[in-house]
C-alpha cells in the first residue's frame, strides 16, 4: 500500500478512545479504535481525533528507536545467534506497529500520522469546538515529528493527499515543511501550556517541547546557530515521553518481551567495537566513498564510534573516548562505569547474551526529547572553548559523571577535531536508544561509520548490511506515485554520501 493509499483510506485508520478524559497528560493516549468516516466530519469528535494522531505517532515511534538501533551500531535488531554484528536495512519494515512480539514497522504508522495529521488540523480549522487552538496546536507540534522523522532520515518523501499524488521532496524541503509546523505551534498556542507527565516527576509543556523538535529539525537541516536559539530555550530537566502502557497492544519493543520456558526473551542484544573482516560472509565492508574524509582509504578495525560493553569515563579527567576514536570502558585502569549504557546478561535466542537496561518494562517510557541533546547542540555551536564543555559538563553532573577536565579539558578546548570527537562520544551515550545517534551519524558520515558494500559479500543468516545510512521508501512509493520517476530514483534525493547502497 502506498503512502497514497494509505492516507485516503481514512475510516480505516481514524481511531478514538473511550472518553476525552481518558488521557493523564497531553502526550499520553491509549491506542484508539477505528471509527466511521461520518464520525470525522463531527466536531465533537476534535479532541478524539487529535488524540488519535498522538496514538499513531506514539506506537510508530516506539518502533522507529528499535528500528534505529540496528543503523546505530547499537545491538542485533532481532534477537538471534548469528554473528555480533548490527542491522543496515536500507528500507524500513512495512506493515503497522505492535502486531507482534518482534515487530519494528514504523513507517505505516508515521504515514498514517502525516496523513491524519494534515487532515485533522484542515478540519478542525472550521470547526467551533472548545479549546480549538490548543488541538490544533497540539496536531502542528506532532505533524512537526513525523515529518521530522523523514526529513532526518530518508532520502526522499512526498506529502501525498487523496486528490493527488505528492511531489518528491529533498530531505532539506522536509525539514522546512516540518519547521513550518513548529512554527504554528506557537502561533495558535501563544501562552505555554504546562503538563505533567504520567510519572508525576517531570513538568514539561508543549512550547518546550517544541522549541527542542525545531532545535532538532534545524541541525539537520544545517542551521547550527538557529538550533542553538532554540535549544537554549529548552530547561534543564525537561522531557517529553512516548508513553507506552500495558497490555500489549501498547508494547514497549525495547524492553525485554516475549515470554518463554527460559523467561523473558530479549528484543535483542548489545555488541562490543565493530572489527572489520572479523565476521563471517563479510569479505569488505568498503571505505567512505569521498576522498578527503578521515577514512576514505578504508575503515580501521576496531571501527571508531562503535561498541556499547562495559563503557566508562576516565575519573580524573572526564576522557570517555581516545584520540583514534576507541570508547574507554571499565577495562581501562582509573575509570568509572558509564551508567548510562547499562546491560546484563539476558535471555536471547541465541542463549544468554548482554541486553539492554535501560527500558525494563513495557510500560517503560521512551524519551521524544530530551534536554540533554539541547545541551550538545549548543555545546557544538559554541565551538572547542570553555563555553562548549561547560555544556557538556551540565550533562555530566545531572548524570554524577565525572566532569571534563585537567589536561583532557586543555586538549579538547584547543583542539576541534577533539572537542568534535568528545561531543560524539556524548552522544552516543547521553541518548542512548532514543533514536538519536542514527541522526548524529548521517550529520557526520564522514567520520562515523555505516557499512558501504565494495566487491563480492554476502549475507549471513538474516543479518543484513544493506548500506544503511539513510532510508528508502518502499518500492511501491516510486512504482505507483508517477512523480518519483520509478525504482532508479530510489535515494536520489539525498547526497551521494548519504544514499543506502542496494541492490
Amino acid at each position: 500500500m502506498t503512502n497514497f493509499q494509505r492516507q485516503a483510506r481514512v475510516a480505516a485508520v481514524m481511531c478514538a478512545v473511550a472518553a476525552t478524559g481518558a488521557c493523564d497528560t497531553l502526550l499520553e493516549v491509549d491506542l484508539p479504535s477505528a471509527v466511521t468516516a461520518d464520525a470525522l466530519d463531527d466536531p465533537s469528535t476534535a479532541a478524539l481525533q487529535v488524540n488519535s494522531v498522538q496514538g499513531a505517532v506514539e506506537c510508530g515511534y516506539s518502533a522507529l528507536v528499535v528500528w534505529a538501533s540496528g543503523l546505530e551500531d547499537n545491538f542485533q535488531r532481532v534477537a538471534g545467534s548469528g554473528p555480533g554484528f548490527t542491522q543496515y536495512g536500507d528500507t524500513p519494515s512495512g506493515g503497522d506497529c505492535d502486531t507482534g512480539v518482534w515487530d519494528d514497522s514504523f513507517i505505516e504508522s508515521m504515514l498514517i500520522a502525516r496523513g491524519e495529521g494534515y487532515r485533522a488540523y484542515n478540519d478542525i480549522l472550521g470547526y467551533t469546538v472548545p479549546n480549538k487552538e490548543r488541538l490544533l496546536a497540539t496536531l502542528a507540534m506532532y505533524n512537526a515529528v513525523t515529518l521530522g522523522v523523514f526529513g532526518e532520515y530518508f532520502c526522499e518523501f512526498a506529502i501525498s493527499s487523496t486528490e493527488s499524488f505528492g511531489q518528491p521532496m529533498t530531505p532539506a524541503e522536509v525539514l522546512a515543511v516540518a519547521e513550518g509546523w513548529a512554527d504554528s505551534v506557537f502561533a495558535k498556542q501563544p501562552t505555554t501550556l504546562a503538563v505533567t507527565t504520567v510519572s508525576g516527576t517531570v513538568t514539561t509543556d508543549l512550547h518546550q517541547t517544541t522549541y527542542a523538535l525545531r532545535a532538532r529539525i534545524r541541525y539537520a537541516a544545517g542551521d547550527l546557530a538557529g538550533a542553538a536559539a532554540d535549544a537554549a530555550m529548552v530547561a534543564d530537566g525537561h522531557m517529553a515521553w512516548i508513553l507506552r502502557e500495558d497490555p500489549e497492544d501498547r508494547r514497549n519493543a525495547m524492553a525485554s518481551i516475549q515470554g518463554n520456558a527460559n523467561g523473558v526473551q530479549s528484543q535483542g542484544f548489545l555488541i562490543g567495537p565493530v572489527t572489520v573482516g572479523a565476521n563471517p560472509g563479510i569479505t569488505e565492508l568498503g571505505s567512505h566513498p569521498v576522498a578527503g574524509t578521515p577514512y576514505a582509504g578504508g575503515w580501521p578495525s576496531p571501527v571508531p564510534f562503535t561498541g556499547y560493553l562495559d563503557l566508562a569515563i576516565e575519573t580524573a579527567t572526564g576522557r570517555a573516548v581516545d584520540d583514534a576514536g576507541n570508547p574507554l570502558t571499565t577495562a581501562t585502569l582509573l575509570t568509572t562505569a558509564d551508567t548510562r549504557v547499562q546491560h546484563a546478561i539476558g535471555n536471547t535466542a541465541g542463549g544468554p547474551r548482554p541486553i539492554e537496561r535501560k527500558y525494563d518494562a513495557l510500560a517503560d517510557d521512551i524519551p521524544l526529547v530530551n534536554w540533554r541533546e539541547m545541551r550538545l547542540i549548543q555545546a557544538e555551536n559554541a565551538g572547542p572553548g570553555a563555553a562548549g564543555v561547560d555544556f557538556v559538563n551540565e550533562i555530566r553532573a545531572a548524570d554524577g559523571l565525572p566532569l571534563v577536565a585537567g589536561a583532557y579539558r586543555t586538549l579538547v578546548e584547543g583542539d576541534a577535531d577533539r572537542f568534535d570527537d568528545l561531543l560524539i562520544e556524548e552522544r552516543r551515550r547521553a541518548l542512548w536508544l532514543e533514536a538519536r545517534f542514527w541522526s548524529t551519524k548521517i550529520q557526520k558520515n564522514e567520520k562515523l561509520w555505516f557499512p558501504r558494500r565494495v566487491g563480492e559479500w554476502v549475507n549471513a543468516s538474516n543479518y543484513e548490511l544493506n548500506g544503511g545510512v539513510r532510508m528508502l521508501m518502499p518500492q511501491a512509493e516510486y512504482q505507483i506515485n508517477p512523480n518519483f520517476g520509478g525504482l532508479t530514483a530510489r535515494g536520489t534525493g539525498c547526497a551521494a554520501g548519504e544514499r543506502p547502497v542496494f541492490n
